[in-house]
């Protein structure tokens, strides 16, 4: 069967990687001989995307880059910036966006000594995400249950004229009562097929990505 995907796969760009220079810091006394202000400096880097979903990074706000899959890109800011990036959220086969668990990441620019490499791994917390293929002519509803929620999150297209259906799902913590399932209804309600953590496990390292695949309709 023929196999669609919804967020191409691109390929990795070489960047040369800057070294972080040597920077003092030059601490100036007040007036009344107690705070210390440490004086601005440059900070050099490379940022590099290794999740499935391209990336946006912001500074002060304002969008500095976009970043897709295994895309890089050199950087020259301040060390007083405000750094963040995001995640694209995907869209299912109906258009609508998929939600997802990771919000706006901040990033300390003082700490990042010469590149910046945004995994699924983000504070400590590993998030997946799911390319989901149906090999069914049923279309489903996928739902993400960590054992206290139920997230609704995307429609399943069944597969027709030997292509399957697919989906590709937004970012999620990964906990050990995570399950994924296929609805028949489109509301995530009734009957289901789940791939408990177990499966969820197999994710390939920094993108998150697990595949998994709908053999037998709920």
């Amino acid at each position: 069967m023929t196999h669609r995907t919804a967020w191409g796969d691109m390929p990795a760009s070489h960047w040369r990687l800057f070294a972080l220079p040597f920077v003092a810091l030059v601490a100036a006394c007040s007036g009344d001989g107690g705070a210390i202000t440490p004086a601005e400096f440059n900070v050099r880097f490379v940022a590099t995307n290794s999740l499935l979903a391209p990336v946006t990074i912001l500074v002060d706000g304002s969008p500095y880059a976009i970043l897709s899959n295994g895309r890089s890109t050199s950087l020259s800011l301040s060390s007083l910036a405000h750094v963040t990036w995001t995640s694209a959220k995907p869209a299912d086969a109906r258009g609508q966006m998929i939600p997802d668990q990771i919000g706006e990441v901040n990033v300390s620019v003082t700490s990042i000594n010469g590149v910046l490499e945004i995994t699924n791994v983000i504070d400590g917390q590993t998030y997946i995400t799911a390319s989901i293929f149906n090999h069914t002519s049923t279309p489903v509803s996928i739902g993400i249950d960590d054992g206290t929620s139920l997230v609704c999150a995307s429609q399943l297209p069944g597969a027709e004229q030997n292509t399957s259906g697919f989906t590709q799902t937004g970012y999620y913590r990964l906990v050990a009562s995570m399950q994924f399932r296929a609805y028949r209804t489109p509301d995530c309600t009734g009957a289901y097929t789940a791939w408990p953590a177990s499966n969820l496990a197999a994710f390939e390292p920094k993108s998150g990505r697990v595949v998994l695949a709908l053999d037998v309709a709920p």
